[in-house]
């Protein structure tokens, strides 16, 4: 089992309790922003409830099978690689899978991730399964997005909540991941307190600053807006938008309030008050529309193409 992260320690404890009691739900739902490592405490669970003594030992015939992604009693539904949902025919199999016989005369555990992925017909027989769980199957739901769930779905499950991590804890352990010239602070406050998200973006902060760089091309009518665009979609287009997103409710902030401390892009205060007064507030509002409508569209369940949608925001950049 990997080493329990320091903020799961509480909701484990509460987990682990009720398990060993006897009382734990047939269906836990895991939520919280990404980078919370929901699917590592998952999996965590799922090798200590299947190991023949219980505590994920590493050595008995059930946890070598887990570590080699062959339990028969643990099954891991996710998206596809070329597919941005969980599928009707995924989720059937998913139920079909829940149904039989463990293998091992113990828990049969499912996962699944992201629980949001799921179009609707896929949910509605979820539902069923949740409705009415066979005996001794555990079902954990991991959602970044719990409210984007049916509210039938949520209601079956017992929720954990992975959204308030103990703020000391999750700096102390960021700050052992980083170099001492690295903001941990920033980084978390950048990730929406989620430390492995801040540990990522921490890789990708040279690619941030690249970003921003780029907006100050457009606003400064230095570059073509559809070749930044270009630039744009060679990297993650969701990943891009995320920051920039984060950048126009900065500039928001500051339009209405005048104060540099409601701004949380710190390493850019003074370029985003540069910004925001460049901007009237009603432009700005269209700028995170726009953005926010893109960032929908990418995510969203369907094939649309990012090129576009980042060549209108990049004009949009320019014009103002």
């Amino acid at each position: 089992m990997k080493p329990l992260l320091a903020w799961h320690q509480s909701l484990w404890q509460q987990v682990l309790a009720s398990w060993q009691q006897d009382h734990l739900a047939h269906a836990l739902l895991l939520c919280g922003p990404q980078g919370m490592g929901k699917a590592q405490f998952a999996r965590n669970l799922a090798e200590t409830i299947l190991c023949e003594t219980g505590q994920a030992c590493g050595k008995c015939k059930a946890c070598n099978l887990f570590k080699a992604e062959t339990h028969p009693d643990l099954l891991q539904v996710e998206i596809g690689e070329k597919s941005k949902i969980i599928t009707v025919d995924q989720i059937r199999n998913f139920i079909q899978y829940c149904t039989l016989t463990s293998s091992y005369g113990g828990y049969q555990i499912a996962i699944l991730n992201p629980a949001e992925a799921m179009n609707n017909n896929a949910a509605n027989s979820l539902l069923k399964l949740l409705e009415e769980p066979p005996a001794k199957t555990l079902i954990m739901l991991i959602s970044h997005q719990p409210m984007a769930l049916n509210a039938t779905i949520r209601s079956r499950c017992q929720r954990l909540d992975f959204s308030r991590p103990d703020k000391k804890l999750t700096l102390a352990w960021l700050q052992n991941q980083l170099s001492s010239t690295q903001d941990a602070q920033l980084l978390l406050n950048l990730s929406a307190q989620a430390p492995l998200a801040a540990l990522s973006l921490a890789q990708d902060i040279k690619k941030r600053g690249e970003l921003f760089q780029s907006l100050n091309q457009l606003v400064t009518k230095k570059e073509d807006p559809i070749e930044i665009a270009q630039q744009w979609n060679k990297h993650n287009p969701k990943q891009i938008l995320e920051w920039m997103n984060s950048w126009i409710m900065d500039m928001i902030r500051y339009s209405l309030t005048a104060n540099s401390n409601s701004i949380n892009n710190k390493d850019s205060i003074k370029t985003l008050q540069n910004f925001a007064k460049q901007f009237d507030l009603q432009a700005l509002f269209k700028l995170l529309d726009l953005q926010t409508e893109a960032y929908r569209l990418i995510t969203a369940q369907t094939n649309i193409k990012a090129q576009g949608l980042l060549e209108t925001i990049a004009i949009a950049w320019h014009k103002n």
